[in-house]
Protein backbone atom coordinates (compact mmCIF):
# COMPACT_ATOMS: atom_id res chain seq x y z
CA UNK A 1 0.00 0.00 0.00
CA UNK A 2 1.07 3.21 -1.15
CA UNK A 3 2.34 5.23 1.56
CA UNK A 4 0.78 8.78 1.62
CA UNK A 5 3.99 10.65 1.73
CA UNK A 6 5.24 8.77 -1.04
CA UNK A 7 2.13 9.65 -3.14
CA UNK A 8 2.42 13.61 -2.19
CA UNK A 9 6.02 14.20 -3.36
CA UNK A 10 5.45 12.23 -6.89
CA UNK A 11 2.30 14.61 -7.11
CA UNK A 12 4.40 17.57 -6.41
CA UNK A 13 7.32 16.14 -8.96
CA UNK A 14 4.93 15.99 -11.58
CA UNK A 15 3.40 19.24 -10.94
CA UNK A 16 6.85 21.00 -11.00
CA UNK A 17 7.80 18.97 -14.94
CA UNK A 18 4.11 20.59 -16.10
CA UNK A 19 5.06 23.70 -15.38
CA UNK A 20 8.89 23.71 -16.05
CA UNK A 21 7.44 22.34 -19.47
CA UNK A 22 4.58 24.95 -20.29
CA UNK A 23 6.77 28.08 -19.25
CA UNK A 24 9.47 26.81 -22.03
CA UNK A 25 6.50 26.63 -24.13
CA UNK A 26 5.83 30.22 -23.61
CA UNK A 27 7.82 33.22 -25.83
CA UNK A 28 9.83 35.31 -24.03
CA UNK A 29 9.07 38.81 -23.03
CA UNK A 30 9.98 41.72 -25.55
CA UNK A 31 9.02 45.48 -23.66
CA UNK A 32 7.77 47.59 -25.75
CA UNK A 33 9.95 50.32 -26.88
CA UNK A 34 10.14 53.74 -24.45
CA UNK A 35 8.21 56.34 -25.82
CA UNK A 36 10.61 59.08 -27.58
CA UNK A 37 9.69 62.48 -27.00
CA UNK A 38 10.19 65.17 -30.40
CA UNK A 39 9.06 68.28 -29.85
CA UNK A 40 7.96 70.25 -32.62
CA UNK A 41 11.27 72.07 -34.34
CA UNK A 42 11.76 75.80 -33.48
CA UNK A 43 10.58 78.39 -36.21
CA UNK A 44 13.58 80.26 -38.17
CA UNK A 45 13.45 83.35 -40.09
CA UNK A 46 16.13 82.31 -41.83
CA UNK A 47 15.41 82.15 -45.81
CA UNK A 48 14.67 84.62 -48.58
CA UNK A 49 10.92 86.06 -48.73
CA UNK A 50 8.74 88.24 -50.63
CA UNK A 51 5.65 90.46 -49.61
CA UNK A 52 2.64 92.52 -50.43
CA UNK A 53 2.66 95.99 -48.31
CA UNK A 54 0.26 99.06 -48.34
CA UNK A 55 -0.52 101.93 -46.13
CA UNK A 56 -0.72 105.63 -45.47
CA UNK A 57 1.73 108.27 -45.39
CA UNK A 58 1.68 111.85 -44.35
CA UNK A 59 4.56 114.54 -45.14
CA UNK A 60 6.73 116.92 -43.32
CA UNK A 61 9.14 119.69 -44.63
CA UNK A 62 7.93 122.35 -46.77
CA UNK A 63 5.14 121.26 -48.57
CA UNK A 64 3.57 119.00 -46.29
CA UNK A 65 2.03 115.70 -48.64
CA UNK A 66 -0.50 112.80 -47.81
CA UNK A 67 -2.02 109.89 -49.91
CA UNK A 68 -2.36 106.34 -49.80
CA UNK A 69 1.18 103.80 -51.01
CA UNK A 70 1.55 100.20 -52.23
CA UNK A 71 3.56 97.69 -54.01
CA UNK A 72 5.72 94.75 -53.42
CA UNK A 73 8.69 93.71 -51.80
CA UNK A 74 11.08 90.80 -51.04
CA UNK A 75 14.72 90.07 -49.09
CA UNK A 76 16.36 87.77 -47.39
CA UNK A 77 16.65 86.77 -43.33
CA UNK A 78 19.63 85.02 -41.54
CA UNK A 79 18.63 83.98 -38.16
CA UNK A 80 22.44 84.17 -36.79
CA UNK A 81 21.35 82.45 -33.13
CA UNK A 82 18.71 81.95 -30.91
CA UNK A 83 17.19 85.64 -31.00
CA UNK A 84 19.27 87.55 -33.68
CA UNK A 85 17.83 88.21 -37.35
CA UNK A 86 19.69 89.99 -39.76
CA UNK A 87 18.50 90.72 -43.56
CA UNK A 88 18.22 92.62 -46.63
CA UNK A 89 15.32 94.51 -48.07
CA UNK A 90 14.30 95.98 -51.03
CA UNK A 91 10.91 97.42 -52.37
CA UNK A 92 8.98 98.96 -54.67
CA UNK A 93 6.03 101.37 -53.45
CA UNK A 94 3.63 103.08 -56.07
CA UNK A 95 2.32 106.07 -54.27
CA UNK A 96 -0.82 108.80 -54.75
CA UNK A 97 0.67 111.54 -52.48
CA UNK A 98 0.51 115.40 -53.07
CA UNK A 99 0.67 118.56 -50.74
CA UNK A 100 1.46 122.24 -51.28
CA UNK A 101 3.03 125.15 -49.77
CA UNK A 102 0.96 127.96 -51.01
CA UNK A 103 2.75 128.44 -53.91
CA UNK A 104 3.42 124.87 -55.36
CA UNK A 105 2.19 121.64 -55.54
CA UNK A 106 4.16 118.34 -54.82
CA UNK A 107 3.40 115.15 -55.57
CA UNK A 108 4.65 111.91 -55.38
CA UNK A 109 4.12 108.71 -57.13
CA UNK A 110 6.49 106.40 -56.78
CA UNK A 111 9.56 105.20 -54.12
CA UNK A 112 11.76 102.48 -53.48
CA UNK A 113 14.19 101.45 -51.05
CA UNK A 114 17.07 99.15 -50.38
CA UNK A 115 17.70 98.69 -46.71
CA UNK A 116 19.07 96.80 -44.12
CA UNK A 117 16.89 94.92 -41.28
CA UNK A 118 18.16 94.04 -37.84
CA UNK A 119 15.87 92.34 -35.68
CA UNK A 120 15.40 90.50 -32.53
CA UNK A 121 12.96 87.06 -32.44
CA UNK A 122 11.35 85.15 -29.73
CA UNK A 123 9.73 82.19 -31.96
CA UNK A 124 7.24 83.43 -34.58
CA UNK A 125 7.37 87.21 -33.23
CA UNK A 126 9.98 89.77 -34.12
CA UNK A 127 10.61 93.25 -33.46
CA UNK A 128 13.38 95.04 -35.96
CA UNK A 129 14.39 98.14 -36.87
CA UNK A 130 15.33 98.80 -40.58
CA UNK A 131 17.17 101.51 -42.55
CA UNK A 132 19.05 102.20 -45.47
CA UNK A 133 18.71 103.66 -49.51
CA UNK A 134 15.85 105.45 -50.40
CA UNK A 135 14.77 106.83 -54.17
CA UNK A 136 11.67 108.58 -55.10
CA UNK A 137 9.97 110.31 -57.78
CA UNK A 138 8.47 114.02 -57.82
CA UNK A 139 6.63 116.59 -59.35
CA UNK A 140 5.54 120.00 -58.63
CA UNK A 141 3.03 122.41 -60.83
CA UNK A 142 5.15 125.70 -60.47
CA UNK A 143 7.19 125.20 -62.31
CA UNK A 144 5.88 121.99 -64.07
CA UNK A 145 8.42 119.45 -63.62
CA UNK A 146 9.35 116.34 -62.22
CA UNK A 147 12.60 114.79 -61.16
CA UNK A 148 13.84 111.37 -59.26
CA UNK A 149 15.67 112.36 -55.63
CA UNK A 150 18.47 110.02 -53.59
CA UNK A 151 17.67 110.44 -50.10
CA UNK A 152 17.10 107.92 -47.11
CA UNK A 153 14.84 106.34 -45.07
CA UNK A 154 14.31 104.18 -41.53
CA UNK A 155 11.62 103.09 -39.33
CA UNK A 156 10.98 100.13 -37.04
CA UNK A 157 8.27 97.44 -37.18
CA UNK A 158 6.89 94.30 -35.82
CA UNK A 159 6.22 90.65 -38.14
CA UNK A 160 4.77 87.41 -36.56
CA UNK A 161 4.75 84.27 -38.59
CA UNK A 162 1.15 83.44 -39.18
CA UNK A 163 1.81 79.80 -40.39
CA UNK A 164 5.23 78.33 -41.17
CA UNK A 165 5.39 80.02 -45.01
CA UNK A 166 3.29 83.75 -43.91
CA UNK A 167 4.23 86.52 -42.17
CA UNK A 168 2.58 89.54 -41.53
CA UNK A 169 3.86 92.58 -40.58
CA UNK A 170 3.29 96.46 -39.35
CA UNK A 171 5.82 98.84 -39.73
CA UNK A 172 6.59 102.61 -39.78
CA UNK A 173 8.96 104.30 -41.51
CA UNK A 174 10.58 107.89 -42.44
CA UNK A 175 11.93 108.96 -45.51
CA UNK A 176 13.33 112.38 -46.52
CA UNK A 177 14.56 112.92 -49.91
CA UNK A 178 15.91 116.36 -49.70
CA UNK A 179 14.85 119.74 -51.26
CA UNK A 180 13.02 119.57 -55.35
CA UNK A 181 14.84 121.09 -57.36
CA UNK A 182 14.06 125.48 -58.33
CA UNK A 183 11.12 125.18 -55.53
CA UNK A 184 13.19 124.98 -52.40
CA UNK A 185 10.44 122.62 -51.31
CA UNK A 186 11.82 119.57 -48.68
CA UNK A 187 10.15 116.93 -49.17
CA UNK A 188 9.81 114.10 -46.33
CA UNK A 189 7.01 111.50 -45.62
CA UNK A 190 5.91 109.20 -42.54
CA UNK A 191 4.45 105.65 -43.42
CA UNK A 192 2.44 103.27 -41.79
CA UNK A 193 2.58 99.68 -43.74
CA UNK A 194 0.53 96.37 -43.34
CA UNK A 195 2.16 93.82 -45.15
CA UNK A 196 1.76 89.62 -45.52
CA UNK A 197 4.93 87.98 -46.82
CA UNK A 198 5.43 84.74 -48.13
CA UNK A 199 9.01 82.36 -47.36
CA UNK A 200 10.19 80.51 -49.77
Amino acid sequence: MLNFRTLLVSAGATLATVAGASAADLPNYVPPPAAVYSPAPAYTWTGPYAGLVGGYGWGGGTAANSGWTGGGYLGYNLQTNQNLVVGLEADALFANKSGSNGTTTITNNFNGTVRGRLGYAVDRFMIYGTGGLAVGNLGSTAPSESTTKVGWTAGAGVEMALTDKVTGRVEYRHTDLGQFPSTGVNYTSNDILVGIGFKF
